[in-house]
C-alpha cells in the first residue's frame, strides 16, 4: 500500500477516484473546486441543489465523471455540520470512501480535503485520512479460500495537497503506525483459539519485539511457579496450553525516568473453566485477550513513533479450561504479592491473572500502571458497546488517561470506587474474593485488581463492551476493534520528557 502526499489538484489528478467532502450546512461548491463542477456540467452543485446530496456525516453519492476530468469517478462524502466536525470524522469519511472505492476495484484513490477542513491542521487531517483509510480497508480474510473475498483492489493513496507541506507527510507517518497497531490488535482478537494459542501469541510478541528493538522476556510454567504467582497459574491448570508471561521492554527514556507499565490480560479462550458459560456465544471467548491485544499493538505504534519515555508491558498469556486438574469454586490461592484469593467462581479468571501481572510490573520497576481486560459481562450492561469503563486509585493518573482517550476520539467513564465497594470482594476464609456478587460487578472486579496495585498510580480498563463491533460501522469491521491502541499510544506520548 502507497499512501503519500501530491501536489496537485483535483481538475488534473490522474486517479480511478476521487474523493470530495461537503459540510452539511454549506448549500455551495467549495470555490476551489467550482472549476472542476463545470467541468462536469455542475453536477456537485446540482445534487446539492436539488438535495440529493445533503453532507450529512458519512452519506456517500458516486459520480462517473465519463472521461470530462481524468479522475474516473468522483466519491462525494458528507463532512457533517461544521460545529460538530472533528478528526474523528475524517477517520470515519475516509473508512466510508475508501470501502466504496474499493467495492469498485478501484486501485488509485485520492483525497481533496484538506482545503475543505477549516478547524483541524493539515498533519492531523492526514494522520486521520490514513488511519480512516487503512482501517476502512481492513478485513479478517485471513481463512476464506475464494480469492474474491480476500482480495483489496486499493493500492495508492494520494492526499492531495497546493504546496509542499511536510506536516502531510508527518502525519501520513503517525496515522500509519496508529493504523497498523490497530490492524495488529484487531487481528489478534479475530484469530480463532486453536491457532492462536498461547505460544503463538507470545511468538507474536517476540516478532514485534525484534521488530521494534525492545528486550523481551518470556516465562514459562516453572517460571510462574517460582514466582510463587498462585493466581495465575491457578487459572491454567485446566489446559493443555502451557501459560506464557510476556514481558517487552521499550526504553525510550532517561535511566531514572518513569516507567509506565502496560498490563493486558490475554485469555487466548475462556470457556469459564468448571463455572462454564453457556455454549450460546462461547465462539466470541476467542477474544478474551483483547486487553493484551491491544497493548501488544500499542507497544507496534510505540515502536515506530518512538516518545521518549520508558514503557513496559506485561501479558498474560493462557487458557481457561475444565478438566480434573481445574481450580474449583471454593478454592484458596496465593497471589505472588501474598495475598490470599477465595475462588467463588472459576470464571471470573482474569482478575486472578492480572493480579500477578501487575505484581511483576512493580517487581519491574513500573511507577504508573495501566491495565486492560476483556473483564465482566457487567460492563456492558452499564455502558453497552460504545464506552470503555474505568477505575482507578489515583485521580491525577486518571486525569492523565482521560486526555488521552479523548485525543483518540475513544470514549471511556470512570466508575467510583467507594471503599465500601471494596467489603464486597472480601472473603470469610481468605484476604480476598475472585468476585463480589452480581450488583456493581465492573466496580468490584476492577478494585479486586487494584488491591495489587498498592500506592502506585493505577487505571483500570474494562474494555469488555467496545472490543468486538457485531458490525461494520464506521471505520470498526466486524469483529476485533482494536480499541485502547490509540489511547495508550497518546498516554506514553504525553508522558515523554
Amino acid at each position: 500500500m502507497i499512501i503519500k502526499s501530491q501536489k496537485d489538484n483535483s481538475r488534473n489528478i490522474v486517479v480511478d477516484a476521487l474523493v470530495l467532502g461537503i459540510y452539511e450546512d454549506v448549500k455551495s461548491v467549495r470555490e476551489d473546486l467550482q472549476i472542476l463542477d463545470e467541468k462536469i456540467g455542475n453536477a456537485i452543485q446540482s445534487l446539492i441543489r436539488d438535495e440529493e446530496f445533503k453532507g450529512k456525516n458519512s452519506e456517500l453519492t458516486v459520480i462517473h465523471t465519463l472521461g470530462k476530468i481524468p479522475a474516473k469517478k468522483i466519491i462525494l462524502v458528507g463532512l457533517g455540520k461544521t460545529k460538530d466536525f472533528n478528526d474523528d470524522t475524517v477517520r470515519k469519511v475516509a473508512a466510508t470512501a475508501i470501502r466504496a472505492a474499493n467495492k469498485s476495484k478501484c486501485k488509485t484513490v485520492a483525497f481533496d480535503l484538506l482545503n475543505g477542513i477549516t478547524n483541524l491542521e493539515i498533519k492531523k487531517s492526514s494522520q486521520c485520512i490514513c488511519e480512516g483509510s487503512l482501517l476502512g480497508l481492513y478485513s479478517f480474510n485471513k481463512y476464506k479460500t475464494n480469492n474474491e473475498n480476500k482480495q483489496a483492489y486499493v493500492n495508492e493513496i494520494y492526499i492531495l495537497t497546493n504546496e509542499d507541506n511536510n506536516k502531510i507527510e508527518e502525519g501520513i507517518l503517525v496515522g500509519e503506525a496508529l493504523a497498523k497497531g490497530t490492524i495488529l490488535a484487531r487481528d489478534l482478537v479475530n484469530e480463532p483459539a486453536n491457532h492462536l494459542t498461547p505460544t503463538e501469541m507470545a511468538n507474536i510478541a517476540n516478532k514485534v519485539a525484534k521488530d521494534n528493538g525492545f528486550e523481551i522476556e518470556i516465562l514459562e510454567r516453572e517460571d510462574l511457579d517460582r514466582l510463587g504467582m498462585g493466581c495465575f497459574v491457578a487459572v491454567t491448570q485446566g489446559t493443555e496450553q502451557p501459560p506464557k508471561l510476556v514481558v517487552l521492554k521499550y526504553n525510550g527514556g532517561k535511566k531514572d525516568d518513569e516507567v509506565l507499565a502496560l498490563v493486558g490480560k490475554g485469555l487466548t479462550f475462556d470457556s469459564g473453566g468448571i463455572s462454564i458459560k453457556p455454549s450460546a456465544g462461547m465462539e466470541e471467548m476467542k477474544g478474551d485477550m483483547a486487553g493484551a491485544a491491544a497493548v501488544l499493538g500499542a507497544m507496534h505504534t510505540i515502536g515506530k513513533l518512538k516518545p521518549k519515555i520508558n514503557v513496559i508491558a506485561v501479558l498474560g498469556l493462557c487458557e481457561n479450561m475444565p478438566s480434573g486438574r481445574a481450580i474449583k469454586p471454593g478454592d484458596v490461592v496465593t497471589s505472588m504479592a501474598g495475598k490470599t484469593v477465595e475462588i467463588i467462581n472459576t470464571d471470573a479468571e482474569g482478575r486472578l491473572v492480572l493480579a500477578d501481572c501487575m505484581g511483576y510490573a512493580k517487581k519491574l520497576g513500573a511507577t504508573k500502571i495501566v491495565d486492560l481486560a476483556t473483564l465482566t459481562g457487567a460492563c456492558l450492561v452499564a455502558l453497552g458497546t460504545t464506552t470503555t469503563a474505568l477505575i482507578t486509585n489515583n485521580e491525577e493518573w486518571m486525569g492523565q488517561l482521560v486526555k488521552a482517550a479523548n485525543e483518540a476520539n475513544e470514549m471511556v467513564w470512570q466508575l467510583p470506587s467507594y471503599p465500601e465497594y471494596g467489603e464486597l470482594i472480601k472473603s470469610s476464609i481468605a484476604d480476598l474474593k475472585n468476585t463480589g456478587g452480581r450488583y456493581a460487578g465492573t466496580i468490584t472486579a476492577g478494585l479486586f485488581i487494584g488491591e495489587f496495585a498498592g500506592e502506585t498510580p493505577w487505571v483500570h480498563m474494562d474494555i469488555a463492551g467496545t472490543a468486538w463491533s457485531a458490525k461494520e460501522a464506521g471505520y470498526s469491521a466486524k469483529g476485533g476493534t482494536g480499541v485502547a491502541v490509540r489511547t495508550l499510544y497518546y498516554l506514553a506520548r504525553n508522558l515523554e520528557n
